[in-house]
């Protein structure tokens, strides 16, 4: 799949949704694939966002790093508890799909810390 050049305006959403189109429809195994590409692009940006973040707030106020550094930590604990849980009772798709989804929205919530 074509992503497109600028991370930071990527509608992740709309990239998944194209995936599954252009794979031929929803399907276990397009799913799978789809959402795990779609993630690993949203996990990307949210690296960038969450270390930029970081080193401003570094410069700026010790504490607020370490609270980030705290919640981005949890976050992640969340994440992979939360979607190991759902991929035991919904099914497979989840555990592929259910992080992509998370991961989507921190990257907003970054975004919307960052000022973006």
């Amino acid at each position: 799949m074509a992503w497109p050049a600028a991370a930071t305006s990527l509608d992740y959403q709309q990239a998944y949704n194209d995936c599954l189109a252009k794979a031929g429809g929803i399907n276990n195994g397009t799913v799978e694939a789809c959402s795990s590409v779609t993630s690993e692009h949203a996990k990307a940006e949210m690296t960038r966002l969450y270390r930029a973040f970081y080193r401003k707030l570094l410069a700026e106020n010790a504490n607020d790093a370490a609270r980030l550094e705290r919640a981005q930590k949890a976050w992640l604990v969340y994440r992979d508890l939360h979607c190991e849980l759902a991929g035991s009772y919904v099914g497979s798709p989840m555990y592929s799909f259910c992080p992509m989804q998370l991961n989507i929205d921190r990257v907003i919530e970054l975004r919307e810390l960052v000022g973006q």
